[in-house]
């Protein structure tokens, strides 16, 4: 099972959380914190959670103020966290299940600069797709914390699909966080993938694909497209805020 959108839980409470709500044209952002170190009502850790919440009309026709909102949030997380070390880029999920595929989507479509020669003063960037432990039959987990054993990152960033309790948010919803996620499919191996479990930053892009009802999972019809758009935009502002 995947990790659910931040949003399905943070609304009934946002009287203790929400620190900031607004909305740029069409696009509502929301910012919460949690200050426990595991909120057991949300089911999230601790740290800073932004919601982006738009239409039909952002998503189709007014894509580029979506995109300045992701811009801005994602550049404030990795001023605050990327020291200039290697940025190590994680699209998760399953590569051969739509629904399961947005972290892959986006990965095929970032730089990687890792591999260049110490004389390009732009960030090395790393990637990395680990699929499913259902897919390769190797613990994804283990796979990933090899990576980051060698690698040696200042920051994670994770890109990833999630489930959302209330049909509205299917595919209208980002949420960019600074407290990992818990990966859903290193079976008897499940662990979390946060700054507790390697010791450095772990940013968070999900977008939630899949409606979760009764734990029977329900994608919208035009699934593929929206994804399209997504990933090309989440890809598009990564490859910007590094080249920058």
């Amino acid at each position: 099972m995947k990790q659910n959108l931040f949003l399905d839980a943070a609304i009934p409470l946002e009287k203790d959380i929400l620190i900031e709500s607004k909305k740029e044209r069409n696009v509502t952002i929301k910012h919460y914190y949690v200050k426990e170190e595991k909120n057991y009502k949300l089911k999230h850790d601790k740290g800073d959670y932004f919601t982006i919440s738009f239409d039909d009309i952002v998503m189709y026709q007014e894509t580029n103020s979506l995109e300045k909102v992701v811009k801005k949030i994602l550049r404030m997380f990795l001023k605050k966290y990327h020291k200039g070390g290697t940025i190590l880029i994680l699209g998760l999920g399953n590569s051969s299940i739509l629904g399961d595929s947005f972290g892959v989507k986006c990965l095929s479509k970032i730089i990687a600069t890792n591999h260049y020669n110490d004389i390009y003063t732009i960030p090395k960037v790393a990637l990395f797709s680990p699929e499913t432990t259902n897919k390769t039959g190797i613990s994804s987990f283990k796979l990933i914390e090899n990576v980051v054993k060698d690698l040696k990152p200042d920051v994670i960033i994770l890109i990833d699909s999630l489930v959302t309790e209330k049909v509205s948010f299917i595919n209208r919803t980002l949420e960019i966080n600074d407290c990992g996620i818990v990966y859903a499919d290193a079976l008897k191996d499940n662990k979390c993938i946060n700054r507790k479990t390697f010791g450095i930053p772990v940013l968070t892009i999900g977008y939630p694909t899949l409606w979760d009802c009764k734990k029977a999972y329900f994608s919208k019809l035009n699934l593929e497209e929206d994804l399209k758009i997504m990933s090309d935009l989440v890809s598009k502002v990564i490859n910007q805020i590094i080249m920058s």
